[in-house]
């Protein structure tokens, strides 16, 4: 076992990676561990209360491990014992049965905890604060006793100036008066200036979170500075803390990491782990790699939960910084792994690290064999593990590692034999076990028994397989129950996904119960109810300015400031766009982050109706893209990609996504985005057969849970000659579409419409444009439009028609505003309206519709419409042959060449 740590920490010295002495080892620390033990075994001989009281104290707050390690690690059994001899030595004073009762209560489920009960029923008697909040924890851990019966005791703690109690009170949600506040701010604040450190931590906790009066960062740090003075450790893990995160005090992560070096030396667990990952986290504090691994290798020894797996993750980020030959980087991996090679939760929770995909290929060589043996041990956390590393990156999960699982929780239920039953079902369902070791059927009889036996989160799934049709037969009556029975089991998603339903109901009561949930949710200040009640009120044409101020008032955060514009600009109704705007004028960019920079460049985008307003939108893109953000280079690369006026940016566009996948492989967003260029020839040779492998595998990894997948691989199932199947595709789209996809229904619509699928059917084209155009989808309102407008799969109606279409362009569709522009100017004359005419044509042309910039172009030459100007002409001949209209680049160049008006409007006529 030596061997490869060895390897690891020569390895690292030698590379040049660590330094060969660390500079946190503390000089003095052999002298005071000697010391300790000299203590411990003189108190050990001794027979009198005060010493082994003494004894007790040490034991519970941790001895120094060894001569070279700091950190205290605590022996409960011991301090126990101690306390006991003290006890029975004579010693009946309040520390000792209070520390006594606390370890009491931790042990076993509070069995021995009667034996010092009426001791600490003599002490509350007495007004002992710490002893009254004991005996009420016992009634309720240990007894069962209901948290309302509870509630005065712990009233009781609180006025008696215990912050536990107070804590407990303020989590239950229990409502503390003035009286009752005062007090325990009274007695609290006495304590804590008797130098009472518990009382001053207390008092930080209330003053920084505004518990029981205003916030005031100033003064909890005060208290907090104050409690560090008595409290070597806690409390000056919690300073470090505050100075690293910047919750109540400027950050200043050099103090943060002196501050945490000071509880560490004094034996802080938490304190030496906090040094250990600011290496990992780049925490900005000045931590060396030699260091961090220093305190994560002494935690390690005193068992400090999480410590080893913090090693590994560091010594793999060394090793993995390593750029010399690939064999001995393999073998600091394999020296990084080795200390928890037989340690299967300590493999899991290595495994479960959001490792960047480039990375995972190269650890993975030396993790999967590892989590793959303890997997087909029977160990079930490594086969989850396992499965969830696989499936990340896209790989199927061995048949053998499969029947060990299924046998290992047959054997050792995970949770309960309800939850082993949901979890093999679910990993059945998802298709992560093949038909050979479970079918889909069994899978499905196992669901029920999960749900049969309580397991909320198996009830919740059989609502979903209901809701969608998918492996049961759709049923909106066996969903709603399924819901409703999981929401009693406290499953918080069942009660979203029931109202949901509802809001899409036809019949009124059922969507005034979704109002009610989603209201409730507002008034509890949850931001998801106002933009759920906003999308509800938006597909029904019930929105109103009562309602959408109730949700407004929840909405505080940029990302949910940008997602309700986005409903409401999404319907293209007038009042709505203006208030959409109004929302993102309050958002500063600068402030934000780049993930939400991301979606108000998106969202401004769409709503740009001028060059200016279009160059501002990609320049926020292009700011997100620069903060190195995986998500924002992928979305800045799609822009490129969509628009015609960047076509120039289109190389580079498609060397990013590149980029994106050499850094992560298994990118889905990137995958479909090229997958697409590869369909249309966009920057790369057109390659149908690699377009397909590319959506096949995001679609084998994601299933139904990424639309735009589903979508490409309908189009390829419909339009490919080589694996061409419209009724697939068409099944395919139905699928996605009853998971709520807007998209999926607006595609069927244009595949019943145009006869994409089996056959034209304009009136289920109707149908499922209007579902998606409700829905919000600006391409099924234009759509829907020009049906009504053309009496094609509906009834014929102008009005309607030029709704749909005002909308569409509104939400930002250039075809629908080129659209109403034909629509007006080619009316008959008495009925014709110039000037809308040629305000849906301006805002199309400066949208960069090629036929609009073009007909603009002409409108300027001849005179029609606006008057007569041969250099604006030009320009828009000039921004119309930019977007690839080959009509525009000629007849550019006659105007150039002294074309007259006349000569092009003749031309004009192929314009169309």
């Amino acid at each position: 076992m030596r061997g490869l740590a060895h390897i690891l920490a020569v390895g690292l010295v030698l590379f040049g990676l660590l330094p060969s002495a660390s500079a946190a080892e503390d000089t003095d620390l052999a002298a005071r561990f000697a010391k300790e033990q000299a203590l411990v075994e003189t108190l050990s001989r001794s027979t009198t209360p005060r010493d082994q009281r003494q004894l007790g104290d040490l034991y519970r707050d941790g001895l120094i491990f060894s001569a070279d390690n700091p950190i205290r690690k605590a022996d409960r059994d011991a301090a126990i014992s101690a306390y006991r001899r003290a006890i029975e030595l004579g010693d009946n004073s309040p520390s000792v049965t209070v520390s006594l009762g606390r370890l009491l209560m931790r042990q076993s489920g509070g069995e021995g905890f009667a034996e010092i009960e009426q001791a600490l029923q003599a002490l509350a008697l007495q007004g002992n604060g710490d002893a009254t909040y004991l005996l009420a924890v016992d009634a309720m851990e240990n007894r069962h006793v209901p948290l309302e019966q509870a509630i005065p005791r712990l009233e009781a703690a609180a006025m008696l100036g215990s912050a536990a109690a107070v804590n407990d009170l303020l989590a239950a949600g229990v409502s503390v008066g003035d009286t009752l506040r005062q007090a325990v701010l009274a007695r609290l604040t006495e304590r804590a200036e008797a130098g009472q450190a518990p009382a001053a931590l207390a008092l930080f906790q209330i003053y920084a979170d505004g518990l029981l009066t205003e916030r005031d960062p100033q003064k909890a740090m005060q208290w907090l500075e104050r409690a560090a003075q008595n409290d070597p450790v806690t409390a000056v893990e919690q300073l470090g803390d505050q100075y690293l995160t910047g919750l109540n005090v400027e950050p200043d992560p050099a103090r943060a990491a002196d501050l945490f070096r000071q509880a560490a030396r004094a034996g802080g667990r938490n304190a030496a782990l906090a040094l250990g990952r600011a290496a990992i986290a780049e925490t900005g504090m000045p931590v060396s790699s030699a260091e961090a691994r220093w305190w994560l290798q002494r935690a390690s020894e005193a068992d400090v939960r999480t410590a080893s797996v913090e090693l590994s993750n560091l010594d793999l980020k060394i090793a993995l910084a390593f750029d010399g030959a690939p064999e001995e980087r393999q073998k600091l991996i394999m020296a990084a792994l080795e200390p928890i090679a037989d340690d299967p939760d300590a493999l899991a929770n290595l495994a479960n690290q959001n490792w960047r995909s480039a990375q995972s290929e190269v650890i993975g060589k030396v993790l999967l064999p590892l989590l793959e043996k303890q997997a087909l041990d029977g160990r079930t956390v490594a086969a989850l593990a396992y499965n969830a590393w696989l499936e990340a990156n896209g790989r199927p999960l061995p048949d053998a590692v499969a029947r060990a699982l299924i046998e290992s929780l047959r054997k050792t239920p995970f949770v309960s034999v309800g939850y082993s039953n949901f979890t093999v079902a679910g990993l059945a369902l998802d298709g992560r076990m093949s038909e050979a070791v479970l079918s889909r059927n069994q899978a499905i009889r196992l669901l029920f028994k999960a749900a049969d036996d309580n397991v909320g989160q198996a009830m919740l799934r059989l609502g979903q397989l209901y809701r969608q049709g998918d492996q049961l037969a759709r049923s909106d009556s066996f969903a709603k129950r399924w819901f409703i029975r999981a929401g009693e089991r406290a499953v918080e998603r069942a009660n979203w996904e029931l109202a949901e339903m509802q809001a899409g109901s036809r019949d009124q009561a059922e969507r005034d119960e979704a109002d009610r949930f989603y209201l409730t949710q507002i008034d509890a200040g949850d931001p998801r109810g106002g933009l759920a009640i906003v999308a509800a009120r938006l597909r029904q044409g019930t929105l109103d300015g009562i309602v959408l101020e109730r949700a407004k008032s929840v909405i505080q955060t940029p990302t949910d400031t940008i997602a309700l514009a986005s409903l409401l600009f999404s319907t293209g109704t007038p009042g709505y766009v203006q208030e959409a705007a109004a929302l993102l004028s309050g958002l500063r960019q600068d402030e934000l982050e780049p993930g939400d920079l991301v979606s108000l460049g998106r969202l401004k985008s769409a709503m740009a109706v001028t060059p200016e307003q279009t160059a501002m939108a990609f320049s926020m893109l292009e700011k997100a893209a620069e903060s190195g953000s995986q998500v924002a280079r992928t979305a800045l690369a799609a822009s490129y990609l969509s628009s015609v006026m960047q076509r120039d940016k289109v190389p580079a566009a498609i060397a990013m996504l590149q980029q994106v996948l050499v850094d992560n492989p298994k990118d889905p967003e990137s995958r479909l985005l090229l997958a697409r260029a590869y369909m249309l020839g966009i920057g790369v040779e057109r390659d149908a057969r690699k377009a397909a492998s590319l959506v096949a595998d995001v679609r084998s990894e994601n299933g139904m849970r990424m639309p735009k997948a589903t979508l490409l691989e309908a189009d390829w199932l419909a339009f490919s000659s080589a694996g061409r199947n419209p009724a697939k595709a068409v099944a395919l789209l139905d699928a996605q579409a009853a998971r709520g996809s807007s998209a999926a229904e607006r595609a069927l619509g244009e595949y019943y419409l145009n006869g994409f699928g089996p056959a034209i059917r304009p009136d289920a084209a109707a149908t499922r444009m209007y579902e998606a155009a409700n829905a919000g989808d600006k391409e099924a309102m234009a759509a829907l439009g020009h049906m009504l407008l053309n009496g094609y799969g509906l009834n014929q109606s102008r009005e309607a028609g030029l709704g749909w279409l005002e909308r569409a362009a509104n939400a930002g569709n250039t075809a629908a505003m080129y659209e109403l522009s034909r629509v007006f100017a080619l009316r008959p004359e008495a009925e014709s309206d110039t000037r809308q005419a040629i305000a849906w044509l301006q805002k199309a042309a400066e949208r960069n519709h090629p036929n609009a910039a073009y007909q603009l172009g002409l409108a300027y030459l001849t005179g029609e419409w606006v008057d007569k100007d041969v250099t604006q002409a030009s320009v828009w001949f000039e921004r119309s042959a930019r977007s690839g209209n080959l009509l525009a680049a000629r007849t550019l160049k006659a105007v150039r060449d002294g074309i007259t008006a006349k000569e092009a409007a003749i031309v004009s006529d192929t314009a169309d």
